[in-house]
């Protein structure tokens, strides 16, 4: 822009013209420092939001406990392992990991509760109620899988009546359902859990069995998913060839080869998968939030550099333009601190109106992150104030640069300038 505004002018217009293109020249270099101050605000405010939703999807509670916990998965080939044969081996393997020295608890579950694929849902009947004229009609619920231990092994606080335990496995067993706190919630607010019998419309003759236990909620296929109402079946209810293994042990991450050996001396051509501690599985079930925090806040703390040296260029100029008048100034008396604090002023004012239209303009367009936030909103004002706190400490620290040079300036080597 400066270069193109050269070229239109001929030397001789731009010599008689020579104090009003300085001072075109001057706005256009403050104009442009608004303008890198404006986008600035706009990155650093989107960066902070997105490292604090970082930040809150860390911290956030899933409803399980992901320390000192190993998860592997099992698929059995369907050619080998009829139903029953799934229930027995999977019995075999818990049991087997749970004689481990070392390990707490063990259990399995159709796959890993809050990073695993969202599970299906399917409707149920209550025992007592009328019946529904049509499947659609029916109240819905999600269905997971599990086996003894599951609720243990995770930490799952069980709030009333109890979980599934080694008897309702046994063969030829009829075991009942547990449900979570959000099942409860919302189609048991008026009545006893326990002393209620649901039949799930899976396949119709599904017999109705009754509710054993009601345990915490866990958000369903990622930590920013939604509690849904859950009916857990028994492993023996329901055996399903594909489990996901659940250990947990003082440095879990140790019992990995130890527990796949296990597997290998029941059938050793079983191929173990996604073998990794809960906290790994977590940390990259947010993998893609913490890409986007990185990028953005490269982007902001890049624009920030850039705005300061922005903001540096122009007062620099300013202070070695105006030597012989700075020169004069502290000849004739004129205090130091007025002199250094006038140049800071003209940085903080050039950097107020960037404020202001960064401000704004980054609260026209927090609206568009709102779906890439958890924990924190739009507008959140703790994020615009640290950002706001941030660019003054280093407005200060470019400003004052330049002023130390106008306060450094020696009358006498500035009066003999020509």
């Amino acid at each position: 822009m400066p270069a193109f505004s050269v070229a239109r002018r001929s030397l001789v217009t731009g010599l008689r013209e020579s104090s009003r293109n300085v001072t075109q020249s001057a706005r256009l270099r403050q104009g442009l420092v608004v303008a890198q101050v404006a986008m600035t605000i706009v990155l650093l405010c989107a960066a902070g939001l997105l490292v604090r939703t970082v930040i809150a999807l860390t911290s956030a509670h899933s409803g399980i406990d992901k320390s000192n916990l190993m998860t592997m998965e099992v698929i059995l080939p369907s050619s080998r392992y009829t139903p029953p044969r799934v229930s027995e081996f999977f019995a075999r393997v818990l049991g087997e990991l749970r004689s481990m020295p070392g390990v707490e608890s063990a259990g399995a579950g159709n796959s890993l509760p809050v990073v695993g694929g969202p599970r299906g849902g399917t409707g149920f009947h209550r025992l007592g109620t009328p019946v529904p004229a049509s499947q659609s009609d029916f109240p819905s619920a999600t269905i997971r899988v599990v086996t003894s231990g599951y609720f243990k092994t995770l930490r799952i606080p069980v709030l009333r009546g109890r979980e599934f335990d080694s008897t309702d496995e046994a063969p030829g067993t009829a075991p009942g359902f547990v449900v979570n706190d959000a099942f409860v919630r919302q189609y048991l607010r008026d009545v006893d859990p326990l002393s209620t019998s649901i039949s799930v419309r899976m396949q119709p003759e599904n017999p109705y069995r009754q509710i054993i236990g009601v345990v915490g909620d866990v958000p369903e296929g990622s930590i920013r998913g939604e509690v849904r109402p859950t009916v857990f079946y028994s492993q023996q209810q329901m055996p399903q060839a594909g489990m996901s293994l659940l250990i947990r042990a003082p440095q879990a991450a140790a019992f990995a080869r130890r527990a796949a050996e296990v597997l290998h001396q029941i059938d050793p051509n079983l191929a173990v998968t996604s073998v990794m501690t809960m906290e790994t599985a977590m940390g990259e079930s947010i993998a893609r939030e913490r890409l986007n925090a990185l990028v953005s806040a490269t982007f902001a703390i890049s624009g920030l550099l850039l705005a300061a040296l922005g903001l540096y260029g122009p007062l620099s100029y300013f202070v070695t333009e105006r030597t012989k008048e700075i020169g004069i100034r502290i000849s004739l008396g004129a205090p130091l601190g007025r002199l250094t604090g006038s140049i800071v002023a003209g940085g903080f004012r050039l950097v107020a109106i960037g404020a202001v239209v960064g401000i704004g303009s980054s609260l026209l367009l927090a609206r568009w992150l709102e779906s890439l936030l958890f924990g924190v909103e739009p507008y959140d004002l703790p994020t615009y104030a640290t950002v706001l706190a941030l660019l003054s400490a280093v407005t200060a620290i470019a400003s004052w640069v330049p002023a130390r040079r106008a306060a450094s300036v020696e009358p006498l080597a500035a009066l003999r300038q020509e």
